[in-house]
């Protein structure tokens, strides 16, 4: 057991009893070994990831997941103890364990080791507040933002003011958006397909859809080189797909890439970075074909992420999830394959209610505080956030 701090003690000794850990679960015969294999399986892995805070938060989900709340409690101390910004407090996993001694004891010390950090200033909101965007492009030219709806099955088109207007409708779920050259290119899903498509900026028309049928795939967030490729994320499929430039159809990355999500790319166009779970960030040289763990100081935990961009020598990450919800800037040594050091930007923000991408223009970042994709009702205007970098 480990021995908490006397001045948390002393705190909770003045606040009103706390409940009892929940009794554990009976497991099955059938379900005793599954659960004995999973605990297996990620021990094996603890001894090899790159990412041990985020596997060793892998084992206390699967020791809640079979309601064994002691060594949950255990494992998520552990957790805390790493000291790597991951936060049990929205996980529904742990509801049992909500209003309890051990866990509040766990969630202050989580608390504690991750203050707010402030640096954004208000850009402008979003008055539709039940658009649900999860992501936002920028047209430099125009000076505009695109923002596509996971709901609606639209993307509208903002001012700085946050004035908006329809760009286009009659979509699926839309993920990822990015302008390039005279285009806006997004990520569109539906029960039976996933799409890449292009619109002309100008006429707004579609210039082509590129598609994958079935269920088994989710286009999620896309990366443009220079020369015009485009690279994406198939998290459901656990793969990145490619687009020459000027070519006809998609070709899929022979690497697979566990849960990818986010992903940027060099300026020279060589490296391609995709965030996975659990090892952070995949680096894929595309000219040798080869794929890596990005490496990292052993403290960092790259879990999480969501939006994921390519800054004057640094990547800029966008982490939510069970991280205490953050924007954060990863320093890259020379040769672009190492982050060595790194640097909480914003953290804590009573304003974030989901917060997942956003669009670098010049030396700023633009992303959503809050998309409230969890609510129903009672939507709020969407918080765009200005944070210099």
């Amino acid at each position: 057991m480990t021995a908490w701090p006397l001045v948390l003690a002393l705190s909770l000794a003045a606040r009103p009893a706390l409940a009892q850990l929940p009794a554990s679960g009976t497991l099955s015969d059938t379900d005793r070994p599954l659960v004995r294999a999973e605990i297996g399986r990620i021990e094996n892995l603890l001894s090899s990831a790159p990412d041990k805070a985020t596997v060793t938060y892998e084992m206390a989900r699967t020791w809640a997941a079979a309601k064994q709340w002691p060594e949950a409690i255990q494992w998520l101390r552990r957790v805390a103890e790493l000291n790597a910004g991951i936060d049990p407090s929205r996980d529904s996993i742990f509801a049992d364990l909500r209003g309890t001694r051990e866990f509040e004891e766990i969630l202050a010390a989580v608390r504690r080791a991750t203050p707010a950090v402030s640096h954004s200033r208000s850009a402008f909101k979003i008055t539709e507040g039940d658009l649900v965007p999860e992501s936002v492009a920028y047209d430099p030219k125009g000076k505009r933002f695109y923002f596509g709806s996971t709901k609606k099955g639209k993307v509208i088109r903002c001012a700085p003011s946050g004035d908006c207007t329809l760009f286009t409708d009659g979509l699926g779920t839309i993920l990822g958006v990015k302008v390039h050259s005279n285009g806006l290119w997004l990520l569109s899903n539906s029960d039976t397909e996933s799409s890449l498509i292009h619109y002309d900026l100008a006429s707004a028309g579609m210039v082509r859809r590129y598609s994958v049928a079935g269920a088994g795939h989710e286009f999620n967030d896309l990366a443009i080189a220079r020369a015009g490729d485009v690279y994406l994320t198939d998290t459901r499929a656990g793969m990145v797909w490619h687009l020459a430039n000027g070519a006809a159809d998609l070709t899929r990355l022979s690497e697979r890439f566990e849960f990818a999500n986010g992903i940027a790319i060099s300026p020279d166009g060589r490296l391609l970075y995709v965030s996975t779970f659990p090892d952070g960030i995949t680096i894929l040289d595309l000219k040798t074909g080869r794929a890596t763990p990005i490496g990292r100081p052993a403290n960092l935990c790259l879990a999480t992420i969501d939006g994921l961009y390519f800054h004057r020598g640094a990547l800029i990450a966008i982490q939510n999830g069970f991280m205490s919800p953050r924007v954060v800037r990863f320093n890259l040594t020379r040769d672009l394959r190492v982050i060595e050091r790194f640097e909480v930007l914003e953290r804590r923000n009573p304003l974030f209610e989901g917060v997942t991408t956003g669009a670098v223009v010049g030396s700023s970042l633009f992303y959503m505080a809050n998309i409230q994709d969890d609510k129903k009702t009672s939507f709020d205007p969407i918080a765009i956030l200005k944070l210099r970098l």
